[in-house]
């Protein structure tokens, strides 16, 4: 039997996690248990999500010079790039290790949005099929979610929503991919996990007692804060853009019938328009940007010094502190309940600094 992979996209805050574990409990295998995040205090169900895989797409946006909150797209082709074949290389390798021995296997790590054409072409050179499942939530509530774990701005938080739904869109042309509507699943997460067994080729349980005693455990609408119609999204003003695609993706998470050429034609057609606006924000990044990347800079140097020392190593409370900012990038420092999770080395944080 050919090796399934199930890939779970979406724009962060878009129930991407919830999806995946549901997901899970249908028999994708996601990883081992030491590698998986399961919780956080913005998400106290669980990220279910690869730490290995989520530091490999963290230091490949740092490559391209870019990070997960970024409102511009990566240049076309981007992933063809000759500069990108150790990359290549390394993911192989990642999945060969973590996933050879699974028949069917599922990832989740919003990243994987805007890198999702590099490892399309990793698993087809590695003849593994891939299907998807595409995470929809209004961009209001993404947005409003955004400001209050980040501090973004609306505006920024409408541009990073745009950037990560043109960026799928334009990338799953030639997947297998069923749409999910995160308010759908939190309503009725039998419907919703139906069409996703369905379209991803898995079979639903016989006795299913176990599933639903663990989904209805497991989804728990209490814990979404934000819950807009499409009418509060054009209340607010929102772009004409960003209301037209979340209009479009929600008549697909209904299965509305639209041909492959309606599809590709509106895909382009709003791709093409976000390009042709972003390019007038391709400007310096300016000293603050330039600050962070030498903060990185900085931080990776001395974690090659000191990474194999033994012990708590607090003398570097001052750098840890100050790039756990909301302004620090996230491509080498992530915060996590129980550790700071530095290039990969995991260092015990002191309980003020968390």
């Amino acid at each position: 039997m050919k090796c399934r992979a199930i890939c779970i996209l979406g724009m962060h805050r878009s129930g991407t996690s919830a999806i995946t574990r549901s997901v899970n409990f249908l028999g994708a295998f996601l990883g081992e248990e030491d590698d998986i995040c399961t919780y956080g205090p913005d998400n106290p169900t669980g990220f279910w999500e690869s730490l290995e895989l989520r530091l490999f797409n963290e230091r490949l946006l740092y490559h391209l010079k870019t990070s997960w909150d970024t409102s511009l797209p990566l240049d076309e082709g981007w992933h063809l790039r000759e500069d990108l074949q150790p990359f290549r290389n390394e993911l192989i390798d990642l999945i060969k290790k973590k996933f050879s021995d699974r028949n069917l296997w599922a990832w989740k790590d919003p990243r994987t949005s805007l890198l999702f054409p590099l490892w399309k072409d990793v698993l087809k050179e590695l003849d593994i099929e891939l299907l998807c499942v595409y995470a929809i939530r209004n961009p209001l509530d993404v947005a409003r979610s955004l400001k209050k774990r980040n501090g973004f701005s609306c505006d920024k938080g409408f541009c990073l929503w745009l950037n990560y739904n043109i960026s799928m869109l334009m990338a799953i042309l030639t997947v297998p991919t069923v749409f999910v509507s995160y308010d759908r699943l939190l309503n009725n997460w039998e419907s919703e996990l139906r069409r996703c067994a369905e379209t991803l080729k898995i079979s639903w349980p016989k006795d299913d007692a176990s599933l639903r005693e663990k989904m209805n455990y497991f989804i728990r609408p209490d814990l979404r804060h934000s819950a807009s119609m499409v009418t509060d999204l054009k209340k607010m003003d929102a772009p004409g853009p960003i209301v037209e695609l979340y209009e479009f993706l929600l008549n697909l998470s209904e299965d509305a019938k639209m041909s492959d050429l309606q599809f590709l034609t509106t895909a382009d057609r709003l791709s093409k328009e976000f390009n042709k606006y972003a390019r007038f924000v391709r400007h310096d990044p300016g000293k603050k940007q330039k600050l962070k990347r030498r903060l990185i800079k900085v931080l990776s140097l001395l974690t090659w010094r000191v990474g194999s020392l033994p012990g708590k190593l607090w003398g570097i409370d001052f750098l840890t502190h100050r790039l756990f900012q909301r302004t620090a990038p996230s491509c080498l420092v992530t915060a996590f309940p129980d550790y700071l999770i530095v290039n990969c080395n995991h260092w015990p944080v002191p309980t003020d600094l968390k």
